[in-house]
């Protein structure tokens, strides 16, 4: 399935007046910016700035892309546990649909953070990479 057909599914709560965006296209430009590592409406919003021109032709944008305000409006908004679902259920089927590809892992320490809630250790952050479709996933 598609992450257009996948997310469609997901109730838009706004009012459909004064609306500028579909919900299902802030949606893809969102996820965008959180699979190249991005973790704030801010950031993800000055990415698809930096993009415009891509994401204009991708989705058909009539009015250039959205702000991080009204990033940050819609995700208060929507059924975040439902969005997870969604989001989580289309992961799974990338990486179901990776048989027979190499999946690339590494590892680092972070040697000047110390981990005060277990005890003490040392955090690790776990690198995921499946190179043939560009996913990257870290823990």
């Amino acid at each position: 399935m598609t992450l257009f057909s996948k997310f469609e599914v997901l109730e838009d709560p706004r009012d459909i007046r004064g609306k500028k965006y579909k919900l299902i296209d802030i949606l893809i430009m969102t996820i965008y910016g959180i699979l190249c590592g991005l973790t704030d409406f801010t950031n993800i919003a000055d990415f698809m700035k930096l993009k415009e021109d891509y994401f204009i032709e991708l989705l058909n944008l009539k009015n250039g892309t959205p702000s991080h305000d009204c990033l940050s409006d819609i995700f208060a908004r929507i059924d975040s546990k439902k969005f997870m679902e969604i989001f989580i259920e289309w992961i799974k089927e990338i990486i179901v649909s990776t048989d027979g590809k190499n999946i690339s892992i590494d590892g680092k320490a972070i040697r000047s953070a110390i981990d005060k809630v277990n005890g003490g250790n040392i955090p690790y952050v776990v690198f995921a990479f499946i190179g043939e479709i560009g996913l990257r996933l870290v823990k």
